[in-house]
């Protein structure tokens, strides 16, 4: 995995878990900002639209030219990356479930 700069892209979240795990689902897919949120009921447009923002920074999407409004898709370097974000993820116990 490519050292991140973005380094929020790595820290557990319930928001950042369910978006890489759609992202993950479909990797081929083009997403808009929208349809992504769309299928996330549970996550603010804005977290959605901050991740997608801060992934493209990282080079870890690729836009999507002759689209209408920003397109992203994850690119293979970004595939790679999140699947070893959330690997790491569960390999560390979560402390969110205890009393």
């Amino acid at each position: 995995m490519k050292p991140l700069h973005a380094k929020v892209l790595a820290v557990r979240s319930v928001p950042r878990q369910q978006i890489y795990k759609v992202l993950l689902a479909e990797p081929g897919r083009a997403w808009t900002i929208r349809e992504l949120a769309g299928s996330l009921p549970d996550v603010s447009v804005e977290a959605v639209t901050a991740t997608l923002h801060l992934m493209l920074g990282e080079r870890l999407m690729n836009q999507v030219h002759h689209a209408r409004g920003l397109t992203l898709q994850l690119n293979n370097e970004g595939r790679t990356t999140i699947e070893q974000i959330v690997q790491g993820w569960s390999a560390v116990p979560t402390t969110e479930s205890q009393p």
